[in-house]
């Protein structure tokens, strides 16, 4: 058997570890704000070099955010758990378009299926409102804010789940997914026939949200989602 040395924890290893015990206890909560430095070195009898080296190794692990001039709070550390390594992975790894593709359809077929059956009349309203700038936008051929009303249509979807968790999802996919595609997308809505296309399937998605019918909602995002991929391809190849 192979045995690794049991190493002593360092001081600052040791505050971060009573800091999230607190936070698992229910001691502290997102929103609160963690004792000043002093304070913090003074309870637990270290340094405040220590106290320091801790607090910032939470802040890097999404634990707690430092606000200047005002102190130190805690997070949301559940959902942040799992979306800064997935922001940290989409940035360094660099994923296939094939594979963001793969990823898009899955998650907005449901995103769109979900709003329809838990969307509140405003929520609807919001995304009537994005496509109606949307058009307004690319039957001026201004695909630059054409562009940006499309994402936010499709990101009022999304809200319209009341899920918080999957609206961080789709803010960190979506996000990726449009600086990979940039040049493309624009080339898509400035092309002749597309603008159009593009609008008349963003409303038949928003009608099937609006008559609540959640197959119909995934089934017409999926077939958008089908369409701006061979287009997307046609002009990256």
């Amino acid at each position: 058997m192979n045995f690794k040395p049991i190493k002593a924890k360092r001081l600052y290893e040791e505050v971060v570890e009573q800091i999230k015990q607190l936070m698992a206890g229910g001691e502290l909560k997102p929103g609160d704000k963690l004792l000043p430095e002093r304070e913090l070195a003074e309870r637990l009898e270290v340094s405040r070099a220590s106290v320091r080296e801790a607090i910032r190794t939470m802040e890097m692990m999404g634990f707690v955010e430092i606000r200047a001039g005002d102190g130190t709070f805690v997070r949301d550390a559940n959902a942040d758990a799992i979306i800064r390594p997935l922001a940290m992975f989409l940035a360094v790894e660099k994923c296939s378009l094939l594979e963001m593709f793969e990823v898009r359809r899955i998650f907005e077929a449901a995103t769109a299926r979900m709003a329809a059956e838990r969307a509140t009349e405003e929520e609807v309203d919001e995304i009537r409102g994005a496509l109606e700038r949307m058009t307004e936008r690319l039957n001026v051929q201004d695909s630059e804010r054409g562009e940006e009303h499309d994402i936010a249509f499709h990101f009022a979807v999304a809200e319209a789940t009341h899920n918080a968790l999957l609206i961080r999802l789709f803010r960190t996919l979506s996000g990726e997914f449009s600086r990979a595609v940039s040049v493309a997308r624009r080339q898509l809505y400035g092309s002749k026939d597309n603008p159009q296309k593009i609008v008349d399937q963003h409303r038949r998605i928003y009608l099937a949200i609006k008559d609540r019918e959640p197959e119909r909602a995934g089934q017409r995002m999926l077939e958008h989602l089908a369409y701006a991929e061979r287009e997307l391809r046609k002009r990256m190849s």
